[in-house]
C-alpha cells in the first residue's frame, strides 16, 4: 500500500501513460528497491503495454527464477544489479551477510530468463579499489555492461559527503575503469 510519499498503483499507471504520450521509449523502475512494491509487476506490465521498454535497477536479492520468468514474459528487458564491491565489502555496505551471494544469484536468475543484466556500482572511498573485482565478476558471469556512479548528495546521500573520492582518487578510479575496459575489449 502506498504511503503519502509514493504514488498509488493507479497514480503510477497515469504517470506511465503521460510518459508514453510524451514520446519516451524507456521506463526505468528504480528506488530504493522496486521489487518491494507489491504492484511492481502490474506497473511493469502496464509500461510494456504502453510501448515503453521497462528496465530495473535492483539490489538483485529478490529476483527468483519464477519472478524473473514472470517479468520476462511481460517484456522486462534489462536489470542493473547493484554491487558495492567484492563479497565482504558489499555485505558490509548492505548490512546483511549473504547479500552479495543473493545479488549474484538474482543476476543469474534474470539472465537465465532471457533478461539482459548489467552491474551498477556507486564508487566511494571505501570501495573504489574494488572496481577490478567488479570487472572480474562481470567476466566470470558473462555480464557485458556496468555503470559506475559517483555519490549524489541528496536525501540520505547528503550524509555521505565525506565518503566521496577526492580528485586523485577519482582520476585513479576512472583510469582503472578505462584500463580494464580496454584490456577486456582487446581480449
Amino acid at each position: 500500500e502506498a504511503t503519502d510519499k509514493e504514488l498509488s498503483c493507479e497514480e503510477g499507471k497515469k504517470m506511465i501513460d503521460e510518459i508514453a504520450r510524451a514520446g519516451f521509449k524507456v521506463m526505468i523502475f528504480s528506488g530504493g528497491e522496486p521489487l518491494m512494491r507489491p504492484d511492481i509487476y502490474e506497473l511493469v506490465a502496464h509500461a510494456a503495454s504502453r510501448g515503453l521498454r521497462p528496465v530495473f535497477g535492483s539490489n538483485g536479492t529478490l529476483i527468483t527464477p519464477e519472478l524473473a520468468a514472470r517479468f520476462a514474459d511481460v517484456g522486462l528487458s534489462y536489470v542493473g544489479v547493484s554491487l558495492d564491491g567484492a563479497r565482504e565489502t558489499h555485505d558490509e555496505f548492505r548490512g546483511l551477510p549473504g547479500s552479495f551471494d543473493r545479488a549474484i544469484e538474482g543476476m543469474r536468475n534474470a539472465k537465465a530468463a532471457g533478461i539482459k543484466v548489467g552491474l551498477r556500482m556507486t564508487v566511494n572511498k571505501r570501495n573504489w579499489r574494488e572496481i577490478g573485482d567488479v570487472f572480474d565478476i562481470m567476466e566470470a558471469e558473462g555480464v557485458k555492461r556496468a555503470c559506475f556512479y559517483h555519490l549524489v548528495y541528496t536525501g540520505r546521500g547528503s550524509a555521505l559527503m565525506d565518503e566521496d573520492l577526492d580528485h586523485a582518487e577519482t582520476r585513479a578510479a576512472v583510469r582503472l575503469i578505462m584500463d580494464r575496459t580496454r584490456d577486456w575489449f582487446d581480449r
